[in-house]
């Protein structure tokens, strides 16, 4: 396992993390003394249930071990808050603190193959990508993609992401190392598990039991929670009556690609009374994509707590289709949003994500009624959040949650005066106006770069990798 970039400081001592063959070395020194900080004078969306858009300039207390201690309306919180009286403060008058954002649905490794099959639709993407590469993957060729994708959605404001990992080709211990190049990282994540389809139950227990314990959610800690990536949906009931008992036995959340295509909806749909007989419509079961069932179908997922993953990027270049949101929430089931895989999605900015998604609905509406600006940033965030399972930890700003926020500056690149903020972080920002990215209350990227990485190297890396695996392929 890795050293991780994101270790807890320790009093008055100065800390130096490296990376081994990765460019990433982290220097500076922190002191468990320090008092709270509070962060003034913005706009604050805390995103918590019941709670508007800020009407005035709020404030954020974070604790110096990286909890939210208070956030809301005026300049600092009630006199008697925890902290305040020696908190050290920061005047952020005219950015926007969010909490920061979270994808449902991604594949980090994906992001070294950024517009490939520019003119194919799913099936033709997957040839290109997956079953022209996979299985000429090298040792380290996973971690170093991974590492690229996790840093470049923390740069673009993705704080916490679900990583759909997948076994292309290749052992076992080139697959896992997607876990531990995450998990030196301070992007959080949840690990959705891939079981290899050849080995019986007892090995998959053998391989995947060792590591739950390494999924304690902390301010310092990247790992939140493990999940299942049931693979069965593509082959047969067995494999994913067996995938889905296993996430049930450890409490697992498990999550299956679902009606993304459209040449392939028959098929599919068909396919429903297997994934229900299997264990996979209920609690703790989501489907990526989602875009083409039945009425009936989205009737009977609402009504047994399951939910999808709306990924708008993904879908909009690889041609898939339009999800019907607004009629999943009308019928009750549970929405999240991912950024998917930068090899379909190409640009891994959540600001992008909510305002094609906004549009495009918009469109086919022909009207601008219905979802708003600030339903998306809740669907990004916390909703995402409820549906990973991690909420307790991520997606909101409220007391005794990890102080996981973007700090956003409208006017750098300038947008104009703030009429509504909640319309000008959607229709008006993107990652380029994020200032900073803060993850346990530390902050972690400034600028668009993430802080303590020599992204010379890490590029220079992929480059590398991907040059050698075009020579490996006779590409």
């Amino acid at each position: 396992m890795l050293p991780s970039l994101f270790a807890q400081c320790r009093p008055a001592r100065w800390f130096v993390t490296v990376l081994l063959a990765t460019g990433v070395v982290s220097a500076g020194r922190c002191d468990t003394a320090a008092p709270a900080t509070l962060y003034t004078g913005a706009w604050v969306f805390t995103l918590a249930d019941g709670v508007a858009g800020p009407r005035e300039p709020g404030h954020l207390l974070v604790s110096a071990d990286g909890f939210v201690l208070a956030a809301g309306p005026g300049f600092e919180p009630p006199a008697a808050t925890a902290g305040l009286a020696d908190a050290r403060r920061v005047d952020l008058t005219g950015r926007i603190i969010l909490p920061g954002l979270v994808s449902g649905h991604s594949h980090l490794w994906q992001s070294a193959f950024r517009g490939i099959a520019a003119d194919g639709e799913l099936y033709p993407w997957l040839n290109a990508l997956h079953r022209t590469y996979g299985k000429f993957f090298v040792e380290g060729d996973f971690a170093a993609f991974t590492r690229h994708g996790a840093l470049d959605q923390l740069r673009h404001g993705v704080t916490t992401t679900y990583n759909h990992s997948q076994s292309i080709g290749g052992s076992y211990e080139i697959y896992v190392e997607q876990l531990a190049a995450s998990e030196a990282l301070p992007q959080r994540f949840v690990f959705a598990w891939v079981n290899d389809r050849t080995v019986d139950d007892a090995t998959w227990e053998a391989r995947l039991q060792p590591l739950l314990a390494r999924a304690v959610p902390a301010p310092e800690r990247s790992l939140l929670a493990f999940a299942v990536n049931a693979l069965g949906v593509h082959s047969d009931g067995e494999l994913l009556r067996r995938e889905f008992a296993l996430a049930a036995r450890h409490g697992l959340g498990a999550q299956i690609h679902y009606l993304e295509a459209s040449d392939t909806v028959v098929a599919e749909r068909a396919k429903w009374p297997m994934v229900r007989d299997a264990g996979g419509v209920g609690p703790g079961r989501s489907y990526a994509h989602f875009i083409h069932p039945d009425t009936a179908m989205v009737k009977e997922a609402a009504e047994a707590g399951a939910a999808m993953i709306w990924n708008p990027l993904s879908n909009g270049r690889l041609g898939s289709g339009l999800s019907d949101i607004e009629g999943y929430l009308a019928a009750g089931l549970k929405v999240g949003m991912g950024v998917d895989g930068a090899a379909s999605a190409d640009i891994a900015d959540p600001f992008e994500n909510v305002r094609l998604g906004l549009y495009a609905l918009r469109m086919r509406r022909q009207n601008s009624k219905g979802l708003q600006p600030i339903d998306m940033l809740r669907l990004h965030t916390l909703a995402t959040a409820r549906v990973l399972g991690v909420e307790r930890w991520v997606g909101s700003l409220e007391p005794g949650k990890f102080a996981d926020f973007l700090v956003v500056n409208p006017a750098s690149p300038a947008t104009g005066p703030i009429w509504d903020p909640a319309a000008t972080l959607v229709f008006a920002c993107s990652s380029a106006n994020i200032e900073t990215v803060h993850v346990g209350g530390r902050e972690v990227a400034r600028g668009g770069r993430v802080l303590g990485v020599d992204e010379v190297a890490v590029e220079a890396e992929v480059a590398a990798r991907v040059a050698a695996l075009r020579v490996r392929t006779g590409k």
